[in-house]
């Protein structure tokens, strides 16, 4: 894989979503099981290929079985024949898995399965339990990356999926988490989804000058939070 492709996978805000991941994965360097689930992938973002890194085997689903051919064309530009015999495809619900795993990592989920408008954070807490004592092998860990609601979010409520009610998470929304690492202060939107080649530009400056600004700030626009369920 291309030394960019640890950024393309997370699709918008690259770099920024992947600056958690990489503290994530510093925290566990001798992460390695023998099976992962990918929950919620889409065309333009997929963390299927970072988890080849860490499991023997590597689900990745979609809620809408439409999506998966659009996510297996993303796969075949970044993976090789080998990397991508590991990846099964497959339709699934967080809301109601099927299967037991190893890892588990949702990436922009809970904000959009549940919006601000149809349920509460009690319904995101108690999904986030439930997988975790029914879905995780003992010892496993669930790993959910969620946008954050940063001191912006006043400015920014008509715009994008805000429009729709997309759940925007302060850290303290989400249950305490073993580890939890968050980024990011201006980059709460993708440039590059709209601009192309200048917003990428402009996601990249945004990301420099978070990395002032994140240590600055109590609310970030990314969290990355890790639970395990006990072996």
């Amino acid at each position: 894989m291309s030394l960019r492709t640890p950024y393309a996978c997370f699709g918008w805000s690259a770099r920024a979503w992947a600056q958690p991941w990489g503290e994530f994965l510093r925290a566990h360097p001798d992460l390695r099981v023998a099976d992962a689930l990918e929950v919620g992938a889409s065309a333009h973002s997929s963390l299927a290929p970072l988890l080849l890194d860490l499991a023997q085997r590597v689900e990745c689903s979609t809620y809408d079985a439409a999506t998966l051919p659009a996510v297996q064309a993303l796969h075949s530009r970044l993976l090789n024949a080998e990397q991508q015999a590991r990846v099964h495809y497959t339709q699934q619900d967080v809301r109601a898995l099927q299967g037991r795993w190893n890892l588990i990592v949702l990436k922009s989920v809970l904000g959009g399965v549940y919006r601000v408008h149809g349920s509460s954070l009690d319904d995101v807490r108690t999904t986030l339990s439930d997988i975790v004592h029914n879905y995780l092998e003992p010892g496993g860990l669930l790993v959910t990356l969620d946008n954050g609601r940063t001191v912006l979010e006043p400015l920014l409520a008509g715009l994008g999926a805000r429009r729709n009610g997309w759940r925007f998470f302060r850290r303290g929304d989400l249950p305490p988490a073993q580890a939890h690492y968050s980024y990011g202060v201006l980059s709460v939107a993708s440039a590059a989804t709209r601009w192309g080649r200048l917003g990428v530009r402009i996601d990249d400056a945004l990301y420099w000058c978070d990395r002032v600004l994140t240590p600055l700030a109590h609310q970030h626009a990314v969290h990355l939070n890790v639970y395990r369920r006990p072996s």
